[in-house]
């Protein structure tokens, strides 16, 4: 025996057209979803690589504040250097925590590590002693892991920068410090203006 055949067998073909188009419009709200999702986990990403030169910069800065008329070890007699600055390098007395109650005069060289596999800020102390007492004591410390560029510049008057600082009997009176990192394709930078005591 045969059912007999009424209106309602099946679905309408608007009925489909609807429950599509009500499918799509969601998928179209989802996928605005998604993109802001990556924006937002892009910005975040971002802000925390400032947040990391930031650190790197106050910690440059601290050191530099501490910095001492102290000669160089290396420095000759008629040319006593207190400072030795380029642009990509430190190097300077500075009195420095030993310990939790103590304070020690050290000779203080930041650079950079090319030896990893990313370029690294490095900050290398040593206790102000006799020079082969001097190494045994030298402690080196990773001031930021990873940066594209960075650029120290020096300024004697408080005015005017320059590249290189190395004069004779005097420490710089401004340090400008400039990093800078891709994240995500952008370039997030962090600049300070240290002040040298």
């Amino acid at each position: 025996m045969t059912r007999p055949s009424s209106s309602r067998d099946g679905f309408v073909l608007i009925e489909v057209l609807v429950a599509l188009s009500v499918v799509a419009v969601m998928a179209g709200m989802m996928a605005g979803v998604f993109g802001q999702l990556n924006s937002v986990a892009r910005l975040r990403e971002q802000v925390i690589v400032r947040a990391e030169l930031e650190g790197a910069l106050s910690h440059l800065a601290s050191t530099l504040s501490a910095a001492k008329l102290a000669s160089l070890p290396d420095s000759e007699e008629e040319n006593v250097k207190m400072f030795d600055g380029r642009a990509t390098q430190m190097r300077f007395a500075a009195v420095t925590r030993q310990g939790f109650y103590s304070l020690a005069l050290r000779d203080i060289d930041i650079y950079i590590d090319d030896q990893a596999a990313a370029p690294r800020l490095v900050q290398s102390m040593a206790m102000r002693r006799q020079p082969d007492a001097a190494e045994a004591t030298r402690s080196t410390i990773i001031i930021l892991d990873s940066f594209d560029r960075i650029d120290f510049t020096y300024s004697e008057d408080g005015v005017s920068f320059m590249s290189s600082f190395s004069k004779a009997g005097i420490l710089p009176k401004l340090v400008k410090i400039r990093i800078s990192r891709s994240v995500a394709g952008k370039t997030v930078s962090a600049t300070t203006i240290a002040r040298v005591s």
